[in-house]
């Protein structure tokens, strides 16, 4: 099943652009989640408890196909994939889907079970196992180094640039937005320990990133101020 799964959802996940390369961007974070959810199923804090592996492995791989839906139907643009917080109407298009079109692939209980994870993965109070192991993969993907990809990418989109990145990144250390999605995003303590490495590590990324930006990695050099973007621009 996981293969089959594998090769079912590269097809589905990468959104063709027409007269453009095709744009995998949903389909590798469902890949990361995919196998973060995996691992986490096998932690301390879950090793001992019940899980439906097929489940889980649906729920993980389909559970931002709402997106792909919505940009096929023509009511989002490809670039906006992602660049906001998944909606319930977003996981209820996943989860119909889900439920309709992996039949040849997952058993009907587990089938069942990897719809309603993907509905109820983002409400706090659930008691489903596969809802809790998908929301904890899928935020521990957006912290660290490979975040930066979905951080660029809502600048791009924003016509901001790399400047107005580090801007975003300076405002968020000083209102401790980092430490309150750590604090916030994860219920078991072993993956919280993860998600604090990988936050480390994107702490030194941008700092690098920084340097190099703005120059200061040149020594005394005097740095080269940011670029402005003109009022027209903006406006955009």
């Amino acid at each position: 099943m996981a293969d089959q799964l594998w090769q079912r959802a590269q097809c589905d996940l990468v959104v063709q652009i027409p007269g453009g390369p095709a744009d995998p961007f949903v389909w590798e974070h469902s890949w990361r989640v995919a196998q973060l959810a995996e691992a986490i199923a096998s932690s301390p804090e879950v090793g001992h408890r019940p899980v439906d592996r097929r489940a889980l492995a649906a729920a993980a791989w389909y559970h931002d196909a709402g997106w792909v839906l919505q940009v096929r139907a023509g009511k989002l643009e490809p670039r906006e994939a992602l660049l906001r917080p998944t909606s319930d109407l977003l996981r209820e298009l996943a989860a119909d889907w889900v439920a309709d079109q992996l039949r040849n692939i997952v058993p009907p209980g587990s089938l069942e079970l990897a719809a309603r994870a993907v509905r109820h993965c983002n409400d706090r109070q659930t008691d489903l196992l596969e809802a809790q192991l998908l929301a904890e993969a899928d935020n521990l993907d957006q912290i660290g180094p490979q975040a930066i990809c979905l951080m660029h990418r809502k600048q791009q989109a924003e016509g901001k640039t790399l400047f107005d990145l580090i801007d975003t990144w300076q405002r968020q250390q000083e209102y401790r937005y980092w430490q309150a999605r750590l604090k916030e995003s994860f219920r078991f303590p072993s993956v919280r320990r993860v998600a604090e490495q990988r936050w480390r590590a994107l702490q030194h990324f941008m700092t690098d990133l920084r340097a190099v930006v703005r120059g200061e990695d040149l020594g005394p050099a005097r740095p080269t101020p940011a670029p402005k973007r003109s009022r027209e621009a903006r406006r955009r």
